[in-house]
């Protein structure tokens, strides 16, 4: 029988145990599957995919949770920008009343991405906030790209108010005037706003108007006048004065809550304006002593106080609307400065008739005495002139 050797088969065994995978080693692993985790973004604030933030975002922006959606579209801007994160950054810093920060927003948007389709709703809440915010050049060289939108007729308005308020800030009413005509003109056309409230575009017109007719009436001047012209330049000047109240007090009617401060902010600094230029007017000739002339002045400070006082009211609504919305802007800042020196203004003028020596009664006699001889005297020449007729 024939014997086979194991001792000569073992290096076979060996090389076909390695060649099969035997024993003498471990397989291989087979490749594992692995997904690649969506990286997360940080910052200060919040945390999450950009999937996460955008869905955080919208969900925030519909609830009108805009500070929420403020922090998500910011980790965007940081992470992932795009231009509708610029843009609902815009609007959502818009809605919180910080007009700087949504400016620089839709600056961006502007600047990176001047292509994009978001740019012409971009350029309208752009003028809004830039006039605002008193930048006149940037708001008007927007007006130019606006006044090109041929089929846009909120676009057209906007720029013609954007337009007029820069030329009327230039000094030029008459121009003025005549882009805010054309703007009203095409506003009672189209029959925009009326009933509840204004469009901003339109809103801004009635402004305008307004302005137009404040700058005007302060035209009318109380310098170099004879004592009895007076009164027909001071009821003229009121006059205007009401008919341009009229127009701030549509423009109140605004979507934009601001512009409702701002309009009532301009009717306040109408009458402390008003009361300021009668303030300056010297002493008639007829009061050549130091008397007379304390007289005089206790006189005008006593009957036009109430100027001063018209104009601390609107400060003090203007005040309480910006508490209401949570207004911290530049108009709000100027109207407490205004309030503020009107109060001021008031304490100076009892202190002055006080350290004169009047009683504020005998001195409102006086004055009702001196307007009723100019009353008297406007009359008789009125008589004297109708009976050379």
């Amino acid at each position: 029988m024939l014997r086979l050797r194991t001792d000569a088969l073992l290096p076979l065994f060996a090389a076909s145990m390695i060649a099969c995978g035997g024993a003498a080693e471990k397989p291989a692993a087979a490749p594992e599957t692995t997904q690649k985790a969506t990286p997360s973004v940080v910052t200060n604030e919040t945390t999450g995919t950009v999937k996460e933030l955008h869905v955080r975002a919208s969900e925030a922006l519909l609830a009108q949770k805009y500070k929420e959606a403020i922090i998500a579209l910011e980790a965007l801007r940081a992470a992932d920008p795009s231009p509708q994160v610029y843009f609902d950054l815009g609007v959502a810093y818009e809605a919180i009343l910080d007009n700087t920060t949504a400016r620089a927003r839709y600056v961006e948007l502007e600047t990176k991405y001047p292509s994009d389709a978001l740019v012409r709703a971009c350029e309208l809440r752009h003028a809004n906030v830039a006039l605002k915010l008193e930048l006149w050049d940037e708001a008007e060289k927007l007006s130019v790209g606006l006044l090109g939108r041929s089929n846009d007729d909120m676009a057209r308005l906007l720029g013609l108010g954007v337009r007029a308020l820069h030329t009327l800030h230039k000094g030029d009413d008459s121009k003025a005037m005549h882009d805010i005509q054309d703007g009203i003109d095409l506003v009672e056309a189209k029959g925009y706003g009326t009933s509840g409230r204004l469009p901003v575009a339109v809103a801004l017109l009635k402004f305008g108007l307004g302005e137009v007719k404040r700058v005007r009436s302060e035209k009318i001047s109380f310098q170099g006048i004879a004592t009895k012209d007076f009164l027909t330049n001071f009821n003229e000047r009121c006059a205007m004065l009401m008919d341009a109240q009229a127009s701030y007090t549509d423009a109140i009617r605004s979507e934009d809550p601001q512009w409702a401060a701002i309009s009532g902010f301009q009717v306040g600094v109408m009458y402390k304006n008003i009361h300021r230029d009668i303030m300056a007017i010297p002493p008639t000739k007829k009061a050549k002593t130091k008397d007379d002339q304390e007289l005089f002045f206790a006189m005008m400070h006593v009957r036009y106080r109430v100027l001063l006082e018209k104009g601390g009211d609107m400060m003090d609504r203007v005040i309480a609307l910006g508490d209401k919305i949570d207004d911290r802007g530049n108009w709000i800042e100027k109207a407490r400065t205004t309030k503020a020196e009107i109060v001021q203004a008031i304490a100076d003028e009892h202190k002055l008739i006080a350290d004169s020596g009047y009683d504020e009664k005998e001195v409102q006699k006086a004055w009702d005495i001196l307007r009723d001889k100019q009353i008297k005297a406007k009359e008789d020449e009125q008589k004297k002139l109708e009976k050379k007729k």
